[in-house]
């Protein structure tokens, strides 16, 4: 999958928290939002009134970004617990990298089958 099928896919999915996310899925959807979330805080700094879109933004992807985390971390084996530690102290959130950069499970692991991609 590529950069719009991969974003619209975790569109799709908002409230999948079941299921696998594979690396490219997931770190295809963050970069799409880390881009577009860039060029609406780089409009607010500009004065432009599309700058008020970044907090809308921010909110409306919430839901979607939780589900994908989570099903990035079921790719791994992990539980969805996990999902916290990414808000915690400074080494914590080196583990949530870690574990998003992981390679999958290569077999179906308790989540399910391999994500493709």
């Amino acid at each position: 999958m590529r950069l719009v099928e991969n974003y619209i896919g975790g569109l799709l999915n908002y409230a999948n928290f079941g299921g696998r996310a594979s690396r490219s899925e997931y770190w295809w959807f963050a970069g799409a939002n880390l881009t577009l979330a860039t060029i609406f805080w780089s409009l607010g700094k500009l004065g432009s009134p599309l700058g008020s879109l970044s907090l809308l933004y921010a909110i409306a992807l919430l839901l979607p970004n939780l589900s994908i985390t989570v099903r990035r971390l079921h790719d791994v084996g992990r539980s969805g617990w996990w999902l916290p530690l990414g808000v915690l102290p400074t080494p914590l959130v080196f583990l949530m990298l870690f574990f998003m950069c992981q390679a999958g499970d290569r077999e179906a692991n308790r989540f399910g089958p391999p994500s493709a991609g």
